[in-house]
């Protein structure tokens, strides 16, 4: 036998193995799932999300109460499922069954070169909810948010009143630059720094050319460049379904969980919620709430249930028909973060590649040791916090995501939603090495709506984040590109010959000359991108304030029995990616629920 022949064998082997491990072998863990749902229980979670899941655990640990989560979407113990648990492979479960897909409106400020002029918005249609299809990314925000939103009348949410809540969940892995006072190691969520290939040095050596340092972006001092800290664990992916749901679900009767159960509505008598009404095998179901139901649906779903069950702004309510029950402004404040992606071509250096990702021995390494690229956040290896507002320098605008390679064309244009006469702007990244970085507008002062578009509640319901209304969120994007310029300057990017790949563009050529701020405005408004981190949309704030849907202890103005604790109480954005924020957010939230006195402020950090 040539050893070409036993090459040939081993990677039949390896393959079957993978196939067989991600696509045949289920999870026993499913049959604890309840299939029937009971008439009435004490606590009514709608959607196992971020938020939703640590919900579930925290509340079931008081035995004499009966919680029910209700999910949407599907579980993720089934066989396909298992893609879901490589985290290298969360492209892929973006635009899937896991994935609502949700679509904005076509915009009138941006998106012309993206089909239908509007963005594609994952978010996750599974138990663990997006924190099974993002990239893993564990950044909670810089301090004068949390300080920001206590300011504006959110009592109880300053930085150090919520630190305790961050460290409480956690579980990370340490690493040589921790903040170990900011972290916590006995949590359930799992957390570690990805650093497999050499791509987070490289970026790290070429920031602190440009006056940054490096550390802990979780800890004391949030600006600098980094490697990422990624929620994953031996391995595999650590959602919180695997982080809080599951351990409660196997061990504790009192949580039931339903999977495939749409909540049409919230049922409210005499401004009180006295249950829900669902859709479950075929069925419209009503179950009755002794104490509270919380909505965890997400910053798009929520809101849509809200006003389904007759809150909203009273305008768009009558002219569905919908009794108004409460006249509150939800949907409003619609936020995410804008990005503008870039592409960094190499001649010498090769960090990482999608045929290396598809390769068999990449594969045998993974499923033998769990090591190696497929363990990074897919290629996201690299964060940067960085300032280019002079007015507030200690205070990043702008994080950049470093992904330690190059997608080709079809992935760029799917991913992006490229409209079809614009493909060929990309044609050539095939025939390169190199890797990507996505230039984020950390706290954009564009505002949306959600609206619903019928009375139908499974339907979408109508996005219109309105990206770039206000023209200073297009001069922080121009400030990045400017940025993304000076960094390949450095002696680092130029000893790989890294530089930045742009072709001109044709449209924005007409009236301006190629690299003035005019064709960046330009460029920009064809090719805007988002990172699916919508938030706002039910906002947090005094009870008098008439811009807010919740108190600060999350509970629906004038509606008993009701909160709301997901990404939308979010008043203003998060300088950083989402979900650690959302899992703060159910930590917080099941404390005040069961009036659990807070931990002490950590005022010293």
């Amino acid at each position: 036998m040539t050893f070409g022949s036993l090459l040939l064998i081993v990677n039949v082997i390896i393959l079957a193995v993978y196939i067989q491990q991600t696509f045949f072998s289920g999870n026993k863990l499913e049959s604890h799932l309840v299939k029937e749902i009971d008439p009435s229980y004490d606590y009514i979670i709608v959607g196992s999300g971020s938020t939703g899941s640590v919900l579930a655990n925290r509340l079931s640990k008081d035995p004499s109460l009966k919680i029910l989560v209700l999910e949407a979407g599907t579980d993720d113990q089934q066989p396909s499922s298992n893609i879901l648990k490589v985290p290298m492979m969360c492209g892929m479960a973006q635009k899937s069954e896991y994935d609502w897909q949700y679509h904005s409106v076509p915009q009138k400020n941006c998106c012309k070169g993206l089909q239908g002029q509007g963005v594609f918005i994952a978010r996750g249609k599974v138990l663990g909810g997006s924190s099974q299809i993002n990239y893993n990314l564990y950044a909670r925000g810089h301090r004068k948010d949390y300080d920001g939103w206590s300011e504006a009348g959110c009592d109880g949410w300053s930085y150090s009143e919520v630190l305790p809540y961050f460290i409480r969940s956690e579980n990370i892995q340490p690493f040589k630059q921790m903040d170990k006072e900011y972290h916590g190691t006995n949590g359930p969520l799992g957390v570690s720094e990805s650093h497999v290939t050499d791509f987070p040095s490289f970026m790290i050596e070429a920031g602190r050319e440009m006056g940054y340092g490096t550390g802990d972006y979780n800890g004391r001092e949030q600006k600098g460049f980094f490697a990422s800290q990624a929620t994953v664990q031996g391995g595999e992916r650590c959602s919180t379904a695997k982080a809080f749901l599951w351990p409660a679900v196997t061990n504790r009767n009192n949580l039931h969980v339903v999977t495939n159960a749409h909540v049409k509505k919230v049922v409210i008598k005499n401004k009180k919620a006295v249950g829900v009404e669902v859709y479950h095998k075929g069925t419209l179901k009503s179950v009755s709430v002794n104490k509270e139901i919380i909505l965890s649906a997400g910053a798009l779903s929520s809101p849509q249930i809200l006003m389904l069950s007759g809150i909203g702004t009273k305008e768009h309510l009558k002219s569905l028909g919908i009794p108004v029950v409460a006249d509150l402004p939800v949907g409003n404040n619609l936020q995410d973060h804008i990005s503008f992606v870039s592409y960094y071509k190499t001649k010498q250096l090769v960090f990482n590649s999608p045929n290396k990702t598809k390769s068999f021995w990449t594969l045998a390494r993974y499923l033998t040791t769990k090591s190696g690229v497929l363990t990074t956040p897919g290629g996201a290896e690299s964060v940067a916090f960085i300032s280019t507002d002079p007015k507030r320098p200690e205070y990043p605008d702008l994080e950049i995501i470093g992904v330690d390679m190059l997608f080709n064309e079809d992935a760029i244009r799917d991913r992006l939603g490229i409209d079809p006469k614009y493909a060929k702007h990309y044609s050539g990244v095939n025939d390169m090495n190199g890797f990507t970085l996505l230039y984020t507008l950390l706290r954009p002062k564009s505002r949306g709506t959600v609206r619903l578009k019928s009375t139908d509640a499974m339907q979408h319901p109508v996005i219109d984040p309105r990206y770039f209304e206000n023209k200073e969120d297009v001069d922080s994007v121009l400030r990045g590109i400017r940025f993304s310029q000076e960094l390949t300057k450095t002696k680092t990017f130029k000893s790989q010959e890294a530089e930045l790949f742009h072709k001109p563009f044709s449209p924005c050529l007409e009236n301006c000359k190629f690299d003035s701020d005019e064709y960046w405005r330009c460029y920009i408004g064809y090719f805007t991108q988002v990172i699916f981190h919508s938030t706002g949309t039910c906002k947090m704030g005094r009870t008098e304030d008439p811009t807010t849907v919740v108190d600060p202890r999350l509970r629906v103005k004038g509606i008993h029995g009701l909160r709301v604790a997901d990404a939308s109480i979010i008043p203003s954005m998060i300088s950083g990616n989402t979900n650690a924020p959302c899992i703060m957010i159910g930590e917080k939230a099941a404390d005040m629920i069961l009036g659990i006195k807070p931990p002490t402020p950590l005022s010293h950090l």
